[in-house]
């Protein structure tokens, strides 16, 4: 805010004193007529009026031997000063067709440019210039103060900036803003708590129903399991939703890509009609593993509902970032694939949504607290959709 409010301050002030500058020039080219004029002390008038025999002579034009250019401003001007030996003389153009030699003289120096006056006058031009967008950058640095506090930890906000500022109505509508997204925040984080307790008493019910449940250990072993992941993503869910207003809690660490990819394939196991292919060419990478798995699970089950026979997820990696990509070879993207990354949003004319058209969201969310992108595309071999999410390698 400081370098903005000099770089304001250095344009105003520039401008002004170009404007006065150039009003200043028009007005006297314009509207003042400028007369030649000598300035003499009343003592050196008394002198000359006392002696004018001896320092008035009468010329005539014949006599008067100037150099062309003076010459031309003496026709011009009717008066000009001549200095010669440390000597003025003065020729003065008469009425008639006489010139008066009036030598010697001592003049007084007209000083063209009062250069304390300049300084003083535009000096006070800058410190009023100061006076008037001081207290507006002050009051704009007191409300970005504000505006870090809230993105750090949203709060309601309490300006300390006076009705009478510039800035007032703006100061106004941001606190009131504050207000509405910490009500909506406070909202958001009932309506978690609310979901995790009303998901978790089914699941309790299902926990017990299984129990007392005549199936095969496998299928058992495998519906516990995935009970026990439903809670786990609430969890994580849960989380995610905080996360979206402290993301300065969101960590990356070096983890291992392969093993986050084989855990979150394994959780697909009773798909039998489904090749998953792994293609993996990395095993570090920079990221935050949690949140990872989110997005590899979202893109899995993404492609699960789509594919005919094989899913394949690969890892790459450039010189300054990490590539997960997951196709299938199912029918490709919708028309407008560019809204699915939207939350809420799914494809034209798509028979097999289902849900909320969260999952590429969340995917999309992810990418962006790992300072990447998600890109959606059709591949070029097996036909179907492509997901690739990209992130760099360094900790943004």
């Amino acid at each position: 805010m400081r370098q903005q409010f000099f770089r304001l301050y250095f344009i105003i002030t520039v401008s002004l004193i170009a404007l006065v500058l150039a009003f200043g020039q028009l007005y006297n080219t314009f509207f003042t007529e400028q007369q030649p004029s000598i300035q003499l002390s009343v003592s050196e008038l008394a002198r000359l009026a006392q002696n004018k025999h001896s320092t008035i002579t009468e010329l005539t034009q014949a006599d008067l031997l100037l150099p062309e250019q003076l010459q031309h401003t003496f026709e011009q001007d009717g008066i000009i000063s001549v200095v010669e030996n440390a000597q003025t003389t003065l020729y003065l153009k008469t009425d008639s067709e006489l010139v008066l030699r009036i030598s010697p003289i001592d003049l007084i120096e007209q000083d063209t440019h009062d250069w304390w006056a300049f300084f003083s006058f535009y000096t006070l031009l800058g410190v009023l210039i100061l006076v008037f967008i001081r207290p507006v950058f002050k009051d704009l640095n007191v409300l970005q103060a504000a505006a870090k506090r809230f993105s750090k930890k949203p709060q309601p906000i309490k300006l300390e900036i006076k009705p009478s500022s510039s800035i007032a109505p703006l100061a106004n509508t941001f606190v009131t803003m504050s207000e509405r997204i910490n009500r909506f925040i406070q909202l958001h984080g009932d309506l978690s708590r609310i979901l995790s307790h009303e998901i978790r008493t089914p699941l309790t019910r299902m926990r017990f129903a299984l129990s007392i449940a005549d199936l095969d250990s496998e299928e058992n072993t495998q519906i516990e399991r995935d009970i026990e992941e439903i809670e786990l993503r609430l969890e994580q869910y849960l989380t995610f939703a905080r996360l979206e207003h402290q993301h300065h809690l969101f960590k990356q660490q070096p983890s291992n890509i392969k093993e986050l990819i084989h855990t979150e394939v394994a959780k697909f196991s009773l798909y039998k009609e489904l090749n998953f292919l792994p293609e993996l060419q990395i095993q570090s990478v920079l990221c935050e593993p949690t949140f990872l798995g989110i997005a590899i699970q979202n893109l899995l089950i993404n492609a699960s509902k789509y594919a005919q026979q094989n899913i394949h997820i690969t890892s790459t990696e450039s010189n300054c970032e990490f590539q997960l990509s997951v196709y299938d070879d199912g029918p490709g993207l919708p028309i407008n694939a560019g809204v699915l990354i939207e939350p809420f949003q799914q494809g034209e004319n798509d028979k097999l949504a289902s849900g909320y058209g969260l999952g590429l969201y969340i995917v999309h969310r992810i990418a962006a607290w790992h300072g990447g992108t998600v890109m959606l595309a059709n591949h070029p071999q097996t036909g179907g959709a492509e997901i690739t999410l990209s992130w760099p390698k360094n900790d943004k």
